[in-house]
């Protein structure tokens, strides 16, 4: 590192330095202040939300939505065009259900010529072990908890009824 090098790391080090020396001084009512006012800023009216808030979320994920759905209909052609997508759905594989980095890998694959019987067929059983999984773990709508309860809660009651009954035939 040249002499010119190190004063100019010092020069932008010190510039970064003074920055931020506001920013740590501050107090926490002007840091509360400052947000404050940047939220309203922000949500004004309902245009300045759109234009603040939505449209830089929004438009990004507009256009890379899109470049995805040209990126998969690309590679499925591709594979159509090997006649890979009937092999597919011959082992079991929709093709129409892959996201596109696994098509990425089976338009790699035909490209490079190891897409054979043996790898789909692998893909389709670790899909179907996948599935399984899912299906055995407790999904948060699982409604067997609440059955269990009103169950226990059916037996208490009728438990109870039958010693009220019991009681009173003495």
């Amino acid at each position: 590192m040249t002499i010119l090098e190190r004063v100019n790391v010092n020069v932008i080090t010190a510039f970064g330095t003074l920055s931020v020396a506001n920013a740590a001084n501050a107090d926490v009512k002007e840091v509360e202040d400052f947000l404050l006012a940047f939220w309203k800023f922000r949500t004004a009216d309902a245009s300045s939300f759109l234009l603040y808030t939505v449209a830089p979320i929004l438009v990004p994920y507009l256009i890379f939505a899109y470049f995805i759905k040209e990126k998969t209909a690309t590679q499925v052609e591709k594979l159509e065009k090997g006649g890979w997508i009937a092999f597919m759905e011959e082992r079991e594989l929709d093709v129409k259900k892959l996201k596109l980095p696994q098509l990425n890998a089976f338009v790699k694959a035909a490209e490079l010529g190891v897409l054979d019987d043996a790898m789909v067929k692998e893909f389709v059983r670790q899909l179907k072990v996948s599935e399984q999984w899912k299906k055995s773990t407790i999904a948060i709508d699982d409604t067997r908890a609440e059955e269990a309860k009103k169950r226990a809660r059916t037996e208490a009651i009728l438990a109870a009824k039958l010693a009220r009954d019991k009681e009173a035939s003495k």
